[in-house]
């Protein structure tokens, strides 16, 4: 975007040099149309730039008017160029991995929703907060959102993976509710993760959601890290996709 802005930006400028004329720039050159102008594209980046080499110097007011307009909005342009490149790449951004599905699984002589989480990165998260939100349609089909009590909001470390749970208890705003009324309410789970970036000193993001079809009800994730021959911990971030089937405690399958 910003090499194709400068191309539009500087043919602009040269098409209206170009219509201007030859009269109103001493030194300007070119045996045809199209030669002329492609030095009066040349003239504006040198203008634009404020390289200024000096070969082609505009005469009379008009041509003076223009490439004094130009060199006010090239160097406005490029201090913009500069605060968009410096934002982009140096915004923290988190790269926080989530397993495939969501599932319902045993927990604590019931059931509870989990979903899993690794920090892609080498840096560290620290203080990571999670909240959890249920969507449900009512038969107005307006949405109607439910904050989701977690096992555990936060983490002071986040050294390996996270799985989030939510107990489906009394207070759940899935409880006692069956697979078809879920899919009938298009039951989805929304996430916001926030963590604290030592690398960058600043807090960081993450949003995903889950809907009904990307939970598996009746499972349980397999462990995705084992110890080496010398003892240290081996993550492996592709396994913390990995379910099993399981029986689930307490639960409406029908």
């Amino acid at each position: 975007m910003i090499v194709l802005s400068y191309v539009i930006f500087n043919s602009l400028f040269g098409l209206v040099y170009f219509l201007v004329g030859v009269s109103n720039l001493k030194g300007i050159t070119g045996p045809t149309p199209v030669e002329y102008y492609f030095n009066c594209f040349f003239f504006s980046v040198q203008t634009s730039t404020t390289i200024g080499y000096g070969g082609i110097i505009p005469e009379g007011l008009l041509a003076n008017f223009i490439v004094t307009i130009e060199a006010m909005a090239g160097v406005l342009a490029f201090a913009l160029i500069t605060g968009l490149l410096y934002g982009r790449f140096s915004h923290p951004f988190s790269r926080i991995l989530y397993s495939k599905n969501a599932i319902v699984a045993p927990y604590k002589g019931i059931n509870s929703l989990q979903f899993r989480i690794v920090n892609q990165r080498n840096n560290n998260l620290m203080d990571l907060e999670a909240k959890v939100m249920a969507v449900l349609v009512d038969k107005n089909f307006n949405r109607k959102y439910y904050d989701m009590k977690l096992e555990r909001y936060s983490i002071h470390f986040f050294a390996l993976s996270w799985t989030v749970v939510h107990p489906i208890d009394n207070d759940s705003p899935i409880f006692e509710k069956s697979l078809e009324e879920l899919k009938e309410k298009q039951f989805e789970i929304l996430i916001l993760i926030k963590g604290y970036d030592d690398t960058f000193n600043q807090v960081v993001h993450s949003r995903y959601s889950y809907t009904f079809e990307e939970i598996v009800w009746g499972a349980k994730f397999i462990r995705s890290y084992n110890t080496n021959s010398d003892g240290d911990i081996i993550l492996k971030l592709d396994d913390i996709h990995l379910i099993e089937k399981v029986n689930l405690e307490q639960f409406d399958m029908e």
